[in-house]
C-alpha cells in the first residue's frame, strides 16, 4: 500500500485532534522537504530550484507561535506568505470543518475542543493582543508626549482609534477593570 502524503503528520494530527499544532506543522515540513529532495533525485529538478528560490525570497521570522494558525494570522497580517507547512496545517483544519458540512465548530477544527465561549482560544488571547484597544493603549501610553492618563487616553482614542466620541473618563474606568482582570 503506498504511503499518502504528509501520513507522519496525520497520525499525529489524528492523535492530537487537529492539525492546527506546531509538533504536526514540523511533521509537514519534514515531509515536504523530503518530497523536494526525492523531486531532484527522480529528476524533477525545476521544482526543487523553484523550492529554494521561492524559500530564499521568503523572510525569516523567529517568532515563536502557540500554533500554526497564529503563526498564519501573523504573517498574513504584516503582507508576508506564510511558512508552507503552516499553510497546509490551516489548510486541513479548514477542509475539516468543511468537510463536516456544519457538524463541528470552528474551534472544534482548529483546536480539537468543543466551543464554550468563555474558553476558546480566542477570547482567551484577546485581552493580552493588541486587538484589545486596552491592550494597544498599555503598549503605547509611554510613549505618548502628554503627562496626565487622561491627556495619553484622548491622544491615544483621537489619533490610534480615530475616536472622538468615546468619553475619556469611561474608557478609562474599562481600561482599569480590564487591568484588574488582566492582572488576576
Amino acid at each position: 500500500m503506498p504511503s499518502k502524503r504528509f501520513e507522519k503528520a496525520a497520525v499525529l494530527a489524528e492523535k492530537l485532534k487537529t492539525w492546527n499544532h506546531n509538533d504536526v506543522a514540523l511533521a509537514v515540513k519534514e515531509s515536504l522537504e523530503t518530497e523536494s529532495q526525492n523531486s531532484w533525485v527522480y529528476g524533477v529538478a525545476d521544482s526543487r530550484v523553484d523550492n529554494i528560490l521561492e524559500t530564499q525570497n521568503q523572510i525569516n521570522i523567529s517568532a515563536d507561535f502557540d500554533h500554526p494558525m497564529e503563526c498564519f494570522y501573523s504573517f498574513v497580517m504584516v503582507g508576508l506568505q506564510p511558512p508552507p507547512e503552516v499553510v497546509i496545517c490551516v489548510g486541513k483544519c479548514i477542509g475539516n470543518y468543511f468537510q463536516n458540512g456544519g457538524k463541528i465548530s470552528l474551534d472544534k477544527a482548529f483546536f480539537g475542543n468543543d466551543h464554550v465561549a468563555s474558553k476558546s482560544y480566542a477570547k482567551s488571547n484577546y485581552d493580552k493582543s493588541l486587538n484589545s484597544k486596552y491592550a494597544f493603549f498599555e503598549a503605547i501610553k509611554d510613549y505618548s508626549s502628554r503627562k496626565s492618563l487622561e491627556g495619553k487616553a484622548e491622544e491615544f482614542l483621537s489619533t490610534r482609534l480615530d475616536d472622538y466620541s468615546t468619553d475619556i473618563h469611561s474608557f478609562l474606568k474599562g481600561y482599569d477593570r480590564w487591568k484588574s482582570i488582566k492582572n488576576k
